[in-house]
């Protein structure tokens, strides 16, 4: 007799509602944190106007007022979360220019570098996972964990220097290439390969004992890629979430990549508005994180319900 499907369990329309909720609360507490301590713990930006003779006492004390600073904090606070309700992040404290403008002008050499890291990520994981499980060959397999391991460990700040130290002996022009998107790239999908490559190599042992696994062996057919594709595909809904939760931190990886590469982006320029005091520059992008984060979970569950038939009954 056909069993019914489990209607108690939650289909991917309440999964996807589900992952909205939790980035919008994941987006306000981030926010909060973010304004109170920056208030609290990064000093009076107006006073570092001051010290670094950008405003006479007289701007600084109309500075002040045009920005809410000498109100007290939680009027500071309301203040923000009405402007953010009408998606007006505020102007900057050193430019004055709007913080979407700031923000935009920045993000495209993120996004380029994130995407390019990603997709490192996901074929570097995916290749030493495979390895780890699927090999023949012993040596292999352990070299394939190990290097695993080895970008799972390793900070992305003292790969990205032996990075830059191996590829100094190229030539001048080999290496401005390889700084340009390459380098940067390669360091930061290599950070994010190794949770690939351990969840691939898990799902992919554990297959072995379905048996669908033991038929196939007792027929014959070995390490097949028609066998490897179904010994993964069960496994594909985890591992697009991990991906889609390994996109998220590659965004914010590339605050120390940036850094150390002397790249354009918003992760040098969240450095700069925090270390400045800018504060709406860096909650404009502590809220564009929280977004990011949210839409990647969202699109890692639509690919879900692509990939495994089981969750569509719920559509």
């Amino acid at each position: 007799m056909e069993s019914l499907p489990d209607r108690s369990a939650p289909g991917p329309v309440a999964s996807i509602g589900r992952r909205i909720g939790e980035g919008g609360l994941t987006a306000f507490v981030a926010v909060s944190l973010t304004f109170f301590a920056l208030r609290l713990g990064g000093g009076d930006p107006a006073d570092s106007l001051m010290a670094q003779s950008l405003v006479t006492p007289e701007q600084l004390t109309a500075l002040r007022a045009s920005l809410g600073l000498d109100q007290p904090l939680l009027v500071q606070y309301a203040a923000f979360l009405a402007g953010l309700l009408r998606f007006d992040l505020g102007v900057s404290l050193y430019n004055g220019r709007p913080v979407v403008t700031v923000i935009a002008e920045q993000l495209g050499p993120t996004l380029q570098l994130a995407a390019a890291g990603l997709l490192i990520a996901i074929v570097f994981g995916f290749a030493l996972g495979i390895l780890a499980a699927w090999s023949r060959s012993r040596a292999t397999a352990d070299g394939a964990r190990l290097v695993s391991g080895l970008a799972t460990g390793l900070p992305v700040a003292l790969t990205g220097i032996l990075a830059i130290l191996f590829f100094s002996f190229l030539p001048d022009a080999g290496m401005q290439a390889a700084r340009g998107l390459f380098l940067p790239a390669m360091v930061l999908g290599f950070a994010s390969s190794g949770a690939i490559a351990r969840v691939v190599n898990s799902e992919l042992l554990r297959s072995r004992t379905e048996p669908y696994m033991t038929a196939a062996a007792a027929r014959g057919i070995h390490r097949s890629p028609r066998l490897l594709w179904h010994a993964l595909r069960p496994a594909l809904p985890l591992v697009i979430s991990l991906c889609a939760l390994q996109a998220a931190f590659l965004f914010a990886g590339t605050v120390v990549t940036e850094t150390v590469f002397s790249r354009p982006g918003i992760g040098r320029l969240l450095v700069s508005s925090i270390l400045q005091g800018d504060y709406p520059v860096a909650q404009g992008l502590v809220v564009l994180a929280a977004l990011i984060y949210t839409l990647s979970q969202v699109i890692a569950d639509l690919l879900a319900v692509g990939v495994d038939p089981r969750l569509r009954s719920g559509l």
